[in-house]
């Protein structure tokens, strides 16, 4: 019984272990790292502050003004036997509900253009993220290879020695092999070097700190499956999630209602006054009723308004044409990105399909003709290197098409995954 115990005590453990270890695994995916640096990130902090502060504003700007009470003692006496009068107003003046709703409007667009720089920030940290990882995962993959290379290395070197031991080798082609093994040692230490540094950079973006001995997950899945992509239907989202040309429409959005405040202004106010007198040497009460009105059809006042308004047309004018030159920039740049895109699926396809085995093919054929005595030791050589370059061009590629599908997505504003 003791022993079953026992058993079954090392089988949870081991579950456990292996669940933990999954869980470990889990956490430090690209998902999870770019929900960490959008949370924590020092630079939304004060955008968000700002939008605050905006939206603060809105209570500010679309009430009355506040009104005024005044107290006056008048046609005070010189003669210790008169006395003076006493006068009391209240006043309030009246604004248009009119331009306190567009007052309103204003502030709404202002807190609407910090939270578009809120989102344009999360997109570039998440751009400034993935393309760290994916650069991660290219020295990730030389470092396998060159792993591989060593190992193949070492043995065509047991090869030539033993070749050589017996008399029939040659001791240059075990030292120019031997030249390509410390290349390769000197390569590798290179490598992890440089993914110290993208781990380091990954630790700093997401605010989390990563393990020396952080690996790339969950990528060979995107590599293996391209997902078709409808220019006509990206420019669409393009249109709807970019952040840069989100805030082109809520600059124009913007200027439009101020031009609107300026129209307004040719409106005049009302200003609507009460009051009670008192005078003291007749010992009479009175009311006092009057109405002020603006006169903003004054001619230096008319004229100023006009100009107001005319600026306003100006700019709008001008954010249509900045808008309408970034739609030609940015439809230009998503076809360029589509065609690129393109183009890297049909070499990475073209590389895995024909061009790798085909190289490999020949290597092994020429280490087969090199080991029965039939081929060339320059020639086993070339195929080799020719077997590095295949590798190395097809992670190249890959990484390629990865950063290419991220700089897609910052330009969408959306990723690629979540488009229907």
């Amino acid at each position: 019984m003791k022993y079953i115990f026992v058993i079954y005590l090392l089988i949870f453990t081991v579950v456990v272990g292996s669940a933990q270890t999954e869980i470990d695994t889990a956490k430090y995916r690209l998902d999870y790292l770019i929900q960490s640096g959008i949370k924590i990130n020092s630079k939304l902090e004060p955008v968000e502050y700002q939008r605050k502060i905006e939206l603060i504003k809105i209570e500010q700007s679309n009430k009355q003004p506040m009104p005024m009470f005044e107290f006056m003692v008048d046609y005070i006496p010189l003669e210790f036997n008169a006395k003076p009068e006493y006068d009391a107003f209240y006043s309030q003046r009246l604004v248009l509900p009119k331009k306190l709703e567009q007052s309103e409007l204003s502030g709404q667009v202002k807190s609407k253009k910090q939270e578009i720089e809120k989102e344009k920030i999360r997109i570039d940290i998440t751009r400034q993220i993935k393309l760290n990882y994916f650069t991660l995962y290219y020295f990730e993959r030389l470092a396998l290879f060159n792993a591989e290379y060593q190992k193949i290395m070492n043995s065509i070197i047991k090869s030539l020695e033993a070749s050589y031991a017996s008399g029939m080798g040659n001791q240059s082609q075990i030292l120019k092999m031997n030249n390509e093994l410390q290349m390769l040692v000197l390569e590798q230490i290179e490598l992890e070097q440089s993914k110290k540094i993208y781990i380091n950079n990954l630790s700093v973006l997401s605010n989390i700190g990563l393990p020396v001995d952080f690996k790339t997950t969950g990528l060979e899945n995107v590599l293996s499956i391209f997902p078709e992509l409808d220019s006509s239907k990206l420019i669409s989202v393009m249109l709807s999630n970019n952040p840069e040309y989100k805030s082109i429409e809520n600059m124009i959005q913007e200027i439009q209602i101020d031009k609107n405040i300026s129209e307004l202004e040719r409106i005049p106010d009302i200003t609507l006054r009460g009051g009670y007198k008192y005078m003291a040497n007749e010992n009479m009460r009175f009311l006092t009723i009057g109405i002020g009105i603006d006169l903003p059809f004054m001619p230096w006042n008319s004229k100023r308004i006009n100009a107001m308004v005319e600026e306003k047309n100006v700019m709008e004018l001008q954010s249509l044409s900045m808008k309408s030159s970034m739609y030609q920039y940015m439809k230009t740049e998503l076809q360029n990105m589509l065609a690129m895109i393109d183009i890297l699926k049909q070499k990475i396809q073209y590389i895995r399909e024909i061009y790798i085995p085909q190289v490999r093919q020949t290597f092994n054929s020429s280490m087969a003709s090199y080991s029965s005595g039939a081929g060339e030791f320059m020639n086993l050589l070339d195929s080799y290197r020719e077997m590095r370059k295949s590798d190395e061009m097809l992670i190249k590629e890959e990484t390629e098409y990865l950063k290419q599908l991220s700089e897609l997505e910052f330009l969408l504003g959306i990723p690629v995954s979540k488009i229907n």
